[in-house]
């Protein structure tokens, strides 16, 4: 007789939030709204990416309110969700709303600001969009603000929530490819922007803050900049792990792949995290094999997850997948990567002394 392992609908009714929540998207552009109809058709990017319906997909939260200092883009928003409680200024939405959790998704340079204001008026929670910020004193702030007021800071790298990297996750807490030793990212991606993801899922994968950092940029021309740029670089963590982020790849989309290396094993995401395949050890004859990491048995997006998970967080008192300082080590990762090349090369040891350096485009 089958082992019966419980109802299907109570083991999805078990993982929802406890409560229901007020939900709120300061910035109703691109990430907040439209980012979806850019990947009509494109079935390894699962729908929805846009934080608005995210939130409305979403058990456990109601989409209440949202804020644009755009009138166009309030009008857009309404028309898409139906949302009634529209602002121009998110400070009289929240007075007036009282949302639980704000969706942070404006450009970075505001950013800082508003996470503090909303953690000044007693939000519950925060999901802001990455890169967290442009400075790294803009997010010492952010993080502090909310420390004091108890806010819930959740750094919106959605791929932390992804469910196959939950899954290789627990591969490795298996023992499928022994303890992890390292990790090689494959990515054009500039570095405080999409590579946030790349570093913020690292970072929960190996466990421990980054220790120090060598970082290579194509020129010295470009390196000379503020701006966001694409870096290669070795990031060495606490535990002793390594990564490697190699930026010299022809295209983001076909060659963001990421290998996690362990003793006897490694994982590998490719194709935008699209295809993930295990290399381990026969059970029985040692001999290396390769096989398909199979699919979630409920799959969602994960912007979906990753909003119930910033519910659950509220609930559990803490933020793990993805929190602040998961947000503030990839910006500075970045910022040190280029900080090496100006200096020659060299090591250089986090935390980096100077907080006003900064990285990323208006």
């Amino acid at each position: 007789m089958a082992e019966r392992r419980g109802d299907a609908f109570q083991v999805v009714r078990d993982s929802a939030p406890a409560e229901t929540y007020r939900g709120a998207v300061v910035g109703c552009g691109r990430m907040g709204s439209t980012i979806d109809d850019e990947h009509i058709d494109m079935p390894n990017y699962p729908w929805p990416w846009a934080h608005a319906p995210a939130i409305i997909e979403a058990r456990g939260i109601d989409l209440v309110c949202a804020s644009d200092s755009d009138p166009e883009k309030l009008a857009d928003f309404r028309r898409r969700w139906g949302t009634e409680a529209l602002y121009t200024d998110y400070r009289e939405m929240v007075e007036k709303e009282r949302p639980d959790i704000v969706c942070l998704t404006t450009r970075p340079e505001p950013r800082a600001e508003i996470t503090i204001g909303l953690a000044e008026m007693g939000v519950k929670a925060i999901y802001a969009t990455k890169p967290m910020c442009r400075t790294l004193a803009e997010a010492d702030a952010m993080i502090d603000a909310c420390a004091k007021s108890g806010t819930i800071l959740s750094i919106a790298c959605h791929l932390n929530w992804y469910s196959y990297y939950t899954k290789a996750r627990q591969l490795i807490a298996d023992g499928v490819i022994g303890p992890l030793k390292s990790v090689v990212c494959h990515s054009a991606s500039p570095l405080s922007n999409i590579q946030s993801h790349s570093l913020a899922l690292i970072r929960m994968f190996v466990g421990a803050p980054a220790k120090w950092v060598i970082g290579i940029i194509d020129s010295d021309e470009r390196a000379a900049s503020d701006d966001d740029i694409p870096g290669s670089g070795i990031v060495v963590y606490e535990n002793g792990i390594q990564t490697i982020l190699n930026a010299r790849v022809e295209t983001i989309r076909s060659g963001w792949a990421i290998e996690f290396i362990g003793e006897t094993g490694r994982i590998i995401s490719r194709h935008a995290h699209s295809q993930f395949e295990i290399q381990s050890p026969h059970p029985v004859t040692g001999a290396p094999t390769r096989t398909q990491i199979p699919g979630p048995w409920h799959p969602r997006s994960s912007m979906v997850d990753a909003i119930e998970g910033v519910c659950r967080s509220i609930e559990k008192g803490r933020e793990e997948i993805c929190p602040g300082e998961f947000g503030r080590e990839a910006l500075e990762i970045g910022i040190t990567i280029r900080e090496s090349h100006r200096r020659g090369n060299v090591r250089v040891d986090l935390p980096l002394e100077d907080r006003s350096l900064k990285m990323g485009n208006p």
